[in-house]
């Protein structure tokens, strides 16, 4: 590339609904850092996940393929160590890359193309969340989400996930400093990737109570449709919910209401993180040479349909933000309506930084917004996919958005069809509405080209079975884990003093 290589910044929460930001149009959201992003960026206002779920949405990102084309289904799946990610490719063209914070690798590498990781993750990286589809809901595994994180929801002054992400946020931003060092010892600009990642506002719900009280009792809204739908017309969502516990209990208003102000203030917490981040790049002069991008693995259903935490189709699930801001020449200004998923950061960033160009799933987000701005490509032109391959079914659950659809197919379940300008709350299943006809039929016809459902099947419960014998046969014995652990630094002084002192010195020129 004959123009300067952007540095890349990507910052992702885990469980940030895009209904619950400002720059998306709520008004009761407190996120003043990330609306400013999209104030000046681009804004992709239908971005959704591949897959509802924590560490196959991640794989699917970095890879920029669907959790079916490289096996990995849930949360106790291997995320195979070659499969080539964006790090890697990043990393094969000068990019010097480092991941700070939660990615949900499973399986012994945990690096997966970054050449530094700075801290480890929150959950195991072993195989410990195995799903079943032959076990009975009711038999209930120990990791499962939890109806109590909605029961117990408040205020905490500190807890595993709030140690986690202020580690997190300390460590981006050294880790700007330590770029910038590098780069003034080598007297030569390495352009970066820095992926932060961190673990709010994903539950429990409990955040600090500066951040609780910036939201009066009452102002956040309820959830607008929080009747459950009729089993005969959704039994994923009775599932979902029998897994969880809330077919034994439901919450109060009242608890509904202090969960969801929980999580507000949990989203709050992390646009300041996201702030403290952006003021560092300006304060280091990076700003104006690197893009930003803010998105999440999936969202939350805050208590639509009767529903909690993610595993479904719905928009509220399935739908994430993603925000990007940089230079005009780098990043296009305004809001992009056609869809767009995680599978198209991988092209995005290969784009970005002059990387071979890679067959894959996605599309860059750049090229997505050019062909919108210059009329070349409708919302209906393109196909994005939606799979759920973990707890909580029995079978596959596929689902197809096009344009103002949304297909959802489930063997055993009765299809659903949404249609998004209509019904945006999709209350009304038109799979049976002779009216769309027609959109069924080509929607089923292009979900049929796409999978053998019958073989989809059987690849998921053979990977069940082989991970449970896997995970029970490595627990018997001598043990090893494949969590990942951080070396120790050596970033002070060792040694030769004056040139240590040097080099960790970022002179202020305006001083």
């Amino acid at each position: 590339m004959t123009m300067k290589r952007p540095n890349i910044v990507v910052i992702q929460a885990d469980q940030m609904a895009a209904q619950a930001l400002g720059a998306y149009g709520d008004t009761a959201a407190k996120t003043p850092n990330i609306d400013k992003l999209a104030e000046n960026g681009a804004v992709f206002d239908r971005a959704y996940c591949n897959t509802p779920l924590c560490a196959p949405s991640r794989a699917s990102m970095m890879t920029g393929k669907l959790p079916s084309e490289i096996d990995c289904y849930d949360n106790g799946d291997d995320f195979a160590a070659s499969a080539p990610t964006f790090a890697h490719r990043l990393r094969a063209v000068g990019y010097h890359t480092t991941l700070i914070g939660r990615m949900h690798f499973i399986g012994p590498d945990q690096q997966h193309g970054f050449e530094e990781r700075l801290t480890t993750d929150v959950y195991p990286a072993s195989l410990d969340m195995v799903p079943d589809w032959n076990r009975p809901l009711g038999q209930r595994l120990q990791w499962y989400h939890d109806a109590d994180a909605v029961f117990n929801a408040g205020v905490s002054k500190a807890t595993v996930q709030q140690d986690f992400d202020d580690e997190v946020g300390f460590r981006a931003i050294r880790h700007l400093n330590d770029r910038v060092r590098a780069n003034q010892a080598a007297n030569q600009d390495i352009p970066f990737l820095m992926v932060a990642s961190f673990i709010h506002p994903h539950d429990p719900y409990e955040p600090p109570r500066e951040h609780w009280e910036r939201f009066a009792e009452g102002q956040i809204p309820d959830p607008r449709n929080p009747e459950v739908p009729p089993i005969d017309q959704d039994p994923h969502t009775h599932r979902l919910r029998a897994m969880s516990g809330f077919d034994k209990q439901d919450p109060t208003i009242e608890q509904v209401r202090r969960a969801r102000r929980a999580y507000y203030a949990a989203v709050s917490y992390i646009d300041d993180h996201i702030g403290r981040i952006i003021g560092r790049l300006e304060e280091l002069g990076l700003a104006d040479n690197t893009v930003v991008i803010v998105t999440s693995d999936h969202g939350d259903m805050l208590g639509e349909k009767g529903l909690w935490f993610k595993m479904s189709p719905y928009e509220q699930s399935s739908r994430v933000p993603l925000i990007m801001h940089g230079a005009e020449h780098l990043v296009p200004r305004g809001r992009f309506a056609n869809p767009v998923c995680l599978l198209d950061l991988l092209p995005t960033l290969v784009e970005l930084s002059g990387a071979p160009k890679v067959k894959t799933t996605g599309l860059s987000l750049l090229e997505s917004a050019r062909r919108e701005r210059s009329a070349e490509a409708g919302p209906e032109e393109r196909d994005i996919m939606i799979e759920y391959l973990a707890e909580g079914t029995y079978r596959p659950q596929l689902t197809l958005v096009r344009g103002p659809f949304k297909y959802i197919v489930c063997p055993g379940d009765p299809d659903q069809l949404f249609d998004l300008d209509q019904d945006p709350e999709e209350l009304q299943n038109r799979a049976e509405d002779p009216q769309y006809a027609q959109a069924i039929a080509s929607l089923r016809e292009a979900l049929d080209a796409r999978y053998e459902l019958a073989a989809l099947e059987s690849g998921v419960l053979a990977s069940q079975a082989n991970r449970q014998l896997v995970a029970d046969a490595l627990q018997r014995g001598r043990t090893h884990s494949w969590d990942f652990e951080p070396a120790p630094e050596q970033r002070y002084v060792r040694g030769d003093f004056w040139n240590a002192l040097g080099y960790g010195t970022i002179p202020d020129l305006m001083s």
